[in-house]
């Protein structure tokens, strides 16, 4: 199946954030929110670190997928915190991804229900939706909220499922577009169709070989697809 063909298959769209929207940690980079967290979980032990938390974990989200498996409730809870705020944070000098305000903008035009699905939270998906105005493409937001259980984050199908729920579809209708192998994975276990975002060197065969159905390397190609999907209705 090509890609043509999957979006023209598909009813619903779920655009992972941070990649195919847009570069979160842009301007706050990634690893240094990774060592702010580490000062929180320092100081909840009293200075010492965890070893499956050293400075080697530069990934703030696979920091707090390890903090919660520590079955430390309360350092969870402060560190997800830590990690919504510096996202937030993060947020004003994220940079967008060329062709995904087209991406939405298509996907509305054609008919398709859009939700955005993803480990980042949901405060700072929101203050960027409402900075460049793209609410108005997007049907709903299922993304990490405060309380939720970091192990349930992608690869986990959590929050897929509750976003097919979201969009009132069901499995085979949706296709879900992210840059990672994990959001691939998510998507098998969700049962969703998985396009795969090739967005840096080496991604392509990551994600073919994770089992994407379709790899793109600019969201421009999927805008396109959806614009065929409009022109061409066959849903």
């Amino acid at each position: 199946m090509n890609l043509t063909e999957l979006v023209g298959a598909a009813r619903c769209l779920l655009v992972d954030f941070d990649g195919p929207v847009c570069a979160v940690f842009a301007g706050y980079p990634a690893a240094t929110v990774a060592n702010e967290l580490r000062a929180v979980i320092r100081s909840h032990f009293g200075g010492e670190l965890p070893s499956s938390l050293d400075e080697h974990h530069a990934d703030p989200l696979r920091m707090l997928v390890e903090v919660a498996s520590l079955g430390d409730d309360e350092l969870t809870r402060e560190v997800a915190a830590a990690c919504r705020d510096a996202e937030v944070t993060a947020i004003r000098t994220a940079t967008p991804t060329r062709g995904a305000e087209d991406v939405l903008r298509a996907a509305q035009a054609a008919g398709y229900r859009t939700a955005i699905v993803s480990n980042n939270a949901t405060e700072a998906i929101d203050a960027y939706l409402r900075r460049y105005n793209l609410f108005r493409y997007v049907s709903v937001v299922v993304a990490r909220f405060d309380g939720m259980d970091p192990r349930l984050l992608k690869p986990n199908p959590y929050l897929l499922d509750r976003a097919v729920a979201a969009v009132q579809g069901q499995s085979e209708q949706a296709t879900f577009i992210g840059d990672s192998v994990s959001d691939v994975v998510a998507g098998q276990a969700a049962g969703v169709r998985t396009i795969g975002y090739a967005n840096k060197p080496g991604k392509r065969d990551r994600l073919t070989n994770a089992g994407a159905d379709v790899v793109i390397e600019t969201m421009q190609a999927l805008a396109a697809s959806l614009r065929h999907a409009a022109a061409n209705p066959t849903r």
